[in-house]
């Protein structure tokens, strides 16, 4: 088993193309997330240790993944067989055919909505990782996220469909304490045992409480907080024109001379802003260069004179 994390191969290879003038939602909300491990030697850390054996030397997490998505899809699961994708995150720490599992599921699915990825800092035992301004939409609710306890045989932090709805509202806040999860893919009993797949099936995804090296303690902390909420109505999303939609990079928004656009913002799939231009000419249309920008989804948040908000999906090809 390899005793290291794999970087993800770039979201260039999934190009994907959406009808022109796609509205992302009708309700949008940004959320930051942060998973902050206490994964220790309970003999070093007698409060917060959560492991009955010493800590490797090399001990890390591999970058925290995942996806906002809707109730047809099940990224991860305690109880049911882990995905190829979940496999290779628990064993090795290579995130690849779980992206590409979840951007089946954005097109032509349809049942998520984005792909999701931080590394931890520090490289150690005790770290966290953030996903700031995620922005989520009321249409894909549901967050799910995984990280390779490494090393490991096939040991992992994960959280399941997290809704982040409450009704017609976003939640404020929600802090989750994570345990250990076995993949159910190998049978390795220590942190650096030999690859042994488990035969002649793999079994389900299992929670590690009280299961050796582990004692009945979290690993760390899930928070998730919310940043603001977009609120978008029909009438307003109607004066708000934005193409071509596929395009080279090359964009046009147009509005109103009632209510112009006063700033647009363009953030990638992983929820960070790429681009910020505001329209200090306060004209009713707007010209935007995204060439420098790599091919695939984006989305772009406007915000009008009178501070209504929508977002808008954007693909680049």
């Amino acid at each position: 088993m390899k005793n290291y994390t794999l970087s993800y191969k770039a979201l260039l290879f999934f190009i994907i193309v959406l009808q022109t003038g796609v509205v992302f939602s009708q309700s949008t909300a940004s959320y930051d997330i942060t998973f902050s491990s206490v994964w220790e030697n309970e003999i070093v850390d007698p409060v917060f240790g959560n492991s009955t054996a010493p800590i490797p030397g090399n001990a890390h997490w591999s970058n925290l993944v995942g996806a906002t998505h809707n109730s047809n899809y099940t990224l991860v699961e305690m109880g049911t067989l882990a995905s190829t994708g979940v496999k290779n995150v628990a064993e090795t720490g290579n995130n690849d055919a779980l992206m590409a599992e979840v951007m089946n599921q954005i097109m032509p699915l349809g049942n998520a909505d984005q792909w999701l990825q931080e590394p931890f800092s520090p490289f150690d035992n005790i770290s966290s990782a953030t996903l700031s301004g995620v922005v989520v939409s009321s249409d894909f609710p549901l967050l799910s996220l995984v990280s390779m306890i490494a090393p490991s045989p096939d040991w992992m932090i994960a959280i399941n469909s997290i809704n982040l709805r409450d009704g017609s509202t976003w939640k404020n806040e929600i802090i989750i304490p994570l345990f250990p999860y076995d993949a159910g893919t190998d049978s390795g009993a220590n942190y650096t045992s030999a690859n042994q797949p488990t035969l002649p099936n793999p079994e389900p995804i299992s929670v590690l409480i009280n299961q050796s090296p582990f004692n009945a303690k979290p690993i760390g902390t899930m928070t998730i907080t919310l940043d603001q909420v977009l609120s978008v109505s029909n009438e307003e999303l109607q004066t708000v024109l934005m193409s071509p939609n596929p395009s080279n990079g090359k964009i046009k928004i147009t509005t109103s001379n009632a209510n112009v656009l006063k700033e647009a913002l363009v953030f990638d799939v992983l929820g960070k802003q790429v681009v910020g231009i505001s329209n200090t000419s306060l004209d009713s249309s707007l010209n935007l260069d995204l060439t420098d920008l790599n091919k695939g989804i984006y989305l772009v948040r406007l915000e009008l004179e009178n501070g209504s908000l929508s977002t808008k999906r954007l693909v680049l090809k």
